[in-house]
């Protein structure tokens, strides 16, 4: 119940505040008060580049990720993923921890994942639930081209509203900038 209660309020919310565009300020060297807009447009969501196609099992992880065995139906056998500031594009630090991710799913044709999609706290609530949603999104269309089954595949985005971390700094707000895997 309380889920399709947040859901209508997200979506109340998303249908008044709009989300076309956001101005944002640079986040290289440059501090001045100049702005971009700059828009997140739907349809850019990307394919999985043909060499991280899935070729076939494969039980072997990179030798620097290691994923804790899954404890139960409230255990968490799959890693989380980080992105860019602004942005929703699968970085390439990314893509060895969705593989083994994908690898999982298949192996566990039983469970079901919840993709949940954060931001950091910079930005207005609407555009951080629509970019939430559109990480998770691309986190599941990655897998689903690494061969997870659809119906394993679920998505929300909680935008800025479950920090992981809460000072007001670059470390923290990476941390926050992920999509988070949640097995049931």
């Amino acid at each position: 119940m309380d889920r399709r209660v947040i859901g209508l309020s997200l979506s109340l919310m998303l249908l008044f505040a709009g989300c076309a565009g956001k101005n944002v300020s640079s986040s290289s060297g440059d501090q001045s008060s100049r702005a971009k807009t700059e828009a997140i447009q739907p349809d850019a969501i990307k394919t999985v580049p043909l060499e991280r196609s899935f070729d076939g099992p494969s039980g072997n992880l990179p030798s620097n990720l290691s994923i804790a065995p899954s404890t139960g139906s409230g255990g968490n056998a799959l890693g989380d993923v980080f992105f860019d500031y602004d942005q929703f594009q699968i970085r390439k630090d990314a893509m060895p921890v969705l593989d083994a991710n994908a690898g999982w799913l298949r192996a566990n044709g039983s469970k079901t994942v919840l993709i949940e999609g954060h931001c950091d706290e910079r930005g207005t609530l609407a555009y951080n639930l629509v970019l939430g949603e559109k990480r998770a999104r691309v986190a599941k269309k990655y897998l689903q081209d690494l061969g997870a089954p659809a119906a394993q595949l679920q998505t929300t985005s909680y935008g800025e509203a479950r920090p992981f971390c809460r000072q007001q700094n670059e470390d923290c707000y990476q941390q926050n900038r992920r999509a988070h895997f949640v097995t049931k």
